[in-house]
């Protein structure tokens, strides 16, 4: 069973291992590249918007940095990684096919696949995870053209919107069925 942080598994691998040096930077590229081949290929293959999302930016960074070594790309990958997310998560939602639903199904009966309340729940993770992606990527331009802050607090700020996306994908589907159930 495939759940939604497995697919995150490079997106985490990528953010613990980037460091302020040009071989930190790549070794983080090149590890994040090959685990979105290496454990999302069932992903890949089902087609997944995340992990293709996912391999796309990491096989962008590898070429762009790794190979070219491309300064505004290695100053601006911050911006541009949650960015990315942020366009993976809107994307999947403008196309009808919010990307929490391809980790739902492989958690939920088929027969609830297509009912209102289904897509509803993910119509809305798929939201507060742009949205989610979309603070982070505000902390990040803040970061870089305001504030200029570092330290521990700028990446505490910048971890916890995942965080709290986590919890919520956990929390809230339970939650929203059991407040539609009382309605009925």
């Amino acid at each position: 069973m495939k759940t939604i942080m497995q697919s995150f598994l490079p997106w985490i691998l990528y953010f613990v291992l980037v460091g302020p040096t040009q071989h930190q930077l790549d070794f983080a590229i090149c590890a994040a590249t090959f685990t979105a081949l290496a454990f999302e290929i069932r992903s890949l293959k089902k087609g997944y918007i995340l992990s293709w999302g996912t391999l796309i930016f990491f096989c962008f960074l590898l070429i762009s940095v790794v190979i070219f070594r491309n300064a505004f790309i290695v100053k601006h990958a911050w911006v541009l990684s949650n960015g990315t997310l942020a366009f993976i998560a809107w994307f999947s939602i403008l196309i009808n096919r919010p990307f929490t639903c391809q980790y739902a199904r492989e958690q939920v009966p088929s027969e609830h696949w297509h009912s209102p309340l289904f897509l509803k729940i993910n119509y809305l993770l798929s939201a507060v995870w742009g949205c989610l992606f979309l603070l982070t990527l505000g902390l990040n331009i803040l970061h870089i053209t305001v504030a200029n802050v570092s330290g521990w607090a700028y990446e505490i700020s910048t971890y916890l919107p995942s965080i709290a996306g986590a919890w919520i994908t956990g929390w809230f589907p339970d939650w929203y069925k059991r407040k539609v159930d009382k309605k009925s």
